[in-house]
């Protein structure tokens, strides 16, 4: 019985995180719009966002779900905040102005990684901690950004 609430729970979550990137993506882009959704290969991952210098997230336990591959963890701006959105509870933060580069700063598990992110290549931010192959071979978890333009449908 309690992996029906918990589908059910998961399904509203991914509703909810789709909806705040398609309100951003479907609307003309103004100088402030931007999502941020943290994706895949997170496994209770301890993380703190940090963008253009302000403190967004800390310590925030991130858990990538298996079926959809995403967390329950988006980061969004339209015009009348910054918004988070963190296992069904949303908090509004004042907006990050003006914001055309964003310095993203990342800090998992303790290790920080720092990203510069051009929002003119794409405003739909989808972050992810996977496994990448080293330069020696190896394998090694790796903090990437993709930029989308469109809506991100996840299927």
């Amino acid at each position: 019985m309690s992996y029906k609430i918990d589908e059910k729970y998961l399904h509203i979550l991914i509703c909810i995180q789709l909806l705040a990137v398609a309100c951003i993506s479907q609307k003309k882009l103004k100088k402030n719009d931007f999502s941020l959704t943290i994706g895949s290969c997170f496994e209770s991952d301890t993380v703190d966002v940090g963008i253009n210098g302000q403190e967004v997230v800390s310590n925030a336990i991130v858990q990538s779900d298996f079926s959809t591959g995403i967390t329950q963890f988006t980061i969004y701006q339209d015009d009348k905040g910054l918004w988070i959105l963190y296992k069904n509870k949303k908090t509004k933060l004042n907006k990050i102005t003006p914001i055309r580069i964003v310095d993203l700063d990342i800090r998992i598990n303790g290790m920080l990684t720092s990203k510069k992110i051009d929002l003119r290549k794409g405003w739909n931010l989808m972050l992810e901690h996977c496994y990448v192959t080293s330069k020696i071979g190896q394998p090694v978890r790796a903090v990437t950004v993709n930029q989308y333009k469109k809506t991100l449908v996840l299927e």
